[in-house]
């Protein structure tokens, strides 16, 4: 008995390999399919992602051809039926490479050799899916809108975002958005997979880094703490903002150094502050005002003041300090 139970073990194994070997003679011996022997073969770059039909995975559903010889075969080699697909429709499987080519072997023999494999393969029944090279168009074209109102030259690098996003089905769609408005430096967007209907079925985030060319002022020679900002102390230089946060646009003022500057150097908001409508050492009006009589006085400012600001100051004639509010350019009043 024991013997009858080898020699069926041995009779199904025989049999499997030699349907095996068939297969794989029919692979290579199919009209228009040429195998590798004379160096010209027919080469095929397998997608990290795909979308199926089923029952069957073709080999055209998961790879394009990259040479001429495949571009001549293709209508052929497209339809070699390889594994069965999955009956759960819209759940992406993922193979590792060397699992994937053990498996293409299994039903191509050695024209595996004729594919480019990538590091792994998801594959979907049903549904469809957004590869990385799609998906980074898609992410370009919704930014180029927004780049306009950052002025000056914009370019996009370092888009991380995933390798691929897959919808349950063909009639989802991808929506992208950003919280914040586009800015020079790192920005990160929202993906979402959405049904006809509105109803969020997935979301991914992206994060993308925009270089923003710019001439911006910067200071046309060194500048001191007090100095005060004058058209002559500022030229103009090209600069990416993206390296650069919250740099003077050139507007406002007038200005007056808050700290120093070195020639060349982009002027920042730091290094700005409002001339004081009154400043130290100014001699000023000071005026007083009672019920019948109005009186004004030369007096030089002790302090530094803004309008509606008290500045002490000294009369100049009976040299008494006072307390002043600052009621225009160069007039303080005390009642």
């Amino acid at each position: 008995m024991p013997s009858k139970q080898r020699m069926n073990t041995w009779c199904l194994v025989a049999i499997r390999s030699f349907l095996v070997m068939i297969l794989a003679v029919m692979v290579v011996g199919a009209p228009g399919v040429t195998g590798a022997e004379d160096g010209s073969a027919w080469q095929a770059l397998v997608r990290s992602a795909a979308c199926v039909k089923g029952p069957d995975v073709l080999l055209g559903e998961i790879a394009d051809p990259v040479n001429d010889m495949a571009l001549s075969q293709w209508k052929t080699l497209a339809q070699i039926k390889l594994w069965k697909a999955s009956t759960h429709q819209g759940r992406p499987v993922t193979v590792a490479r060397s699992k994937l080519k053990k498996v293409l072997h299994h039903y191509i023999g050695d024209l595996v050799d004729n594919l480019v494999l990538p590091s792994q393969l998801t594959v979907q029944t049903g549904g469809q899916v957004i590869c990385q090279d799609e998906l980074k168009e898609r992410v370009v074209a919704f930014l180029t809108p927004r780049a306009k109102d950052l002025g000056g030259e914009v370019d996009f690098k370092n888009l991380q975002m995933p390798r691929h996003i897959f919808f349950p089905n063909h009639y989802d769609s991808l929506s992208i958005s950003m919280r914040d408005d586009l800015k020079p430096g790192r920005n990160t967007l929202k993906l979402y997979g959405v049904t006809p209907d509105g109803k969020v079925l997935l979301r991914k985030s992206c994060v993308v880094f925009a270089n923003v060319w710019k001439a911006v002022p910067v200071a046309a020679q060194p500048l001191n703490r007090f100095e005060r900002l004058t058209r002559d102390k500022v030229s103009f230089q090209r600069v990416n903002l993206a390296y650069k946060r919250d740099v003077w646009d050139g507007t406002g003022g007038p200005w007056r150094m808050a700290r120093t500057l070195g020639r060349g150097q982009p002027f920042t908001l730091s290094h700005l502050e409002l001339v004081p409508l009154i400043e130290k050492g100014e001699h000023v009006h000071l005026m007083f005002r009672g019920k019948r009589v109005q009186l004004t006085i030369k007096a030089e400012a002790l302090g530094e003041a803004g309008m509606g600001q008290q500045v002490l100051v000294r009369n100049l004639q009976s040299k008494k300090k006072v307390l002043a509010t600052v009621i225009g350019d160069d007039t303080v009043l005390v009642r």
